[in-house]
């Protein structure tokens, strides 16, 4: 091999190109007869469970000279074009183009499937609510800032199953046309990433007015319009690519490895994998030990519960509801027992889903 020429070894590609194009398209053939079964069985065609066991058996079979991160970006690519060819899925995220949700849906996804930009979180749960969208995508726990209250208040809202997860890294960076940082006076952004560079904005922009958006790339898609030397947008590098905004600053978030948990919404309920998450919604009565008798099955059955948090209720005044990530499949024990004993005890109860748990971090 290494004694061959230049042009040579372009004919080599050639030929491995040749052979890799007619696997794909074998694998296209066979994920269309397995289309023809799913018709017969359900009309579920996006099955994370599956796609869960694919990607984890690629990384094991990975022989190294790729990492595992950028092996699976190309199945998923694959399986995203295969599915195209089944159904052309439907997917909002929250939008504009350019937006973090918009970068999960194609890490997700991939570029093959129909991505839809929604106004807001209500708005993507009600257009697949109504079967408009196959599938939304919205954030719902961030590294450094937490619950994402908005999608928290969508979930009891609507009556949709959480279906999947996805990890994204975050990089925040600072788009602005001014050329130094001692122009800028108002500062556009959605409150998460603006929570993320709290400490970077105290030091290098304190007297800037915050104003809150949408998303991210909607403070972006405004700093593109107005194109104002006073104002700055916090938002991913894409956005500044797509809206021709320079950056004066990368990577402003206060921790380095800053992530964020986004959820898949549906119809559909996800059948157990690996590893499962099981997210729950509850209300207690408002008597000593309500929250105990919830935590204490939990606690025996030896079920790891990954996050729990509370939001005002918005039909009672001083009442509260509780959200909880637990480790397991709703209908395997010792999960099904545990929460069939929960839900007994409390006025309020709902199951938001089991889905595998995503557990590459890029």
């Amino acid at each position: 091999m290494k004694d061959m020429s230049l042009d040579e070894v372009r004919k080599k590609i050639n030929k491995v190109d040749e052979e890799l194009l007619n696997l794909i398209s074998e694998r296209v053939n066979l994920g269309k007869i397995v289309a023809n079964a799913k018709q017969k069985e359900d009309s579920i065609y996006f099955k994370p469970e599956r796609e869960q066991q694919v990607l984890k058996r690629i990384s094991g079979l990975n022989p190294g000279l790729l990492g595992n991160v950028p092996v699976q970006n190309i199945f998923r690519e694959i399986m995203s074009a295969t599915l195209s060819t089944q159904k052309l899925l439907r997917v909002g995220y929250l939008g504009p183009e350019g937006s973090f949700s918009h970068q999960a849906a194609i890490k997700k996804f991939g570029h093959s499937l129909q991505l839809v930009a929604c106004v807001d979180f209500d708005d993507i749960f009600d257009q697949v609510q109504k079967k408009k969208l196959d599938y939304g995508i919205v954030p719902v726990e961030n590294s450094i800032e937490g619950i994402v209250s908005a999608t928290l208040d969508s979930l009891l809202k609507f009556n949709l199953n959480i279906y999947s997860e996805v990890h994204l890294a975050i990089h925040n960076n600072l788009l602005t046309f001014a050329s130094n940082l001692s122009r800028i006076k108002k500062l556009y952004t959605h409150r998460q990433p603006y929570g993320q560079c709290r400490s970077w904005l105290s030091k290098y922009l304190p007297e800037a007015e915050f104003v809150e958006t949408s998303s991210t790339s909607k403070a972006a898609e405004i700093i593109a319009e107005k194109k104002d030397l006073t104002i700055a947008a916090i938002a991913s590098g894409i956005a500044a690519e797509i809206y021709q905004i320079p950056v004066l600053e990368e990577n402003i978030e206060d921790h380095v490895r800053n992530f964020t948990r986004f959820i898949i919404i549906g119809h559909e309920e996800a059948m157990p994998s690996d590893m499962d998450r099981t997210s729950i919604m509850f209300t207690l009565h408002h008597e000593p030990g309500s929250l105990f008798e919830v935590l204490e099955p939990i606690y025996k059955a030896k079920i790891n519960m990954t996050s729990i948090e509370s939001r005002p209720a918005r039909n009672e005044t001083w009442n509260y509801i509780f959200y909880i990530d637990l480790i397991g499949h709703q209908h395997l024990e010792p999960m099904k027992h545990t929460l069939e004993q929960i839900q007994k005890k409390m006025p309020f109860f709902r199951v938001l889903g089991s889905y595998p748990v995503d557990q590459d971090f890029s």
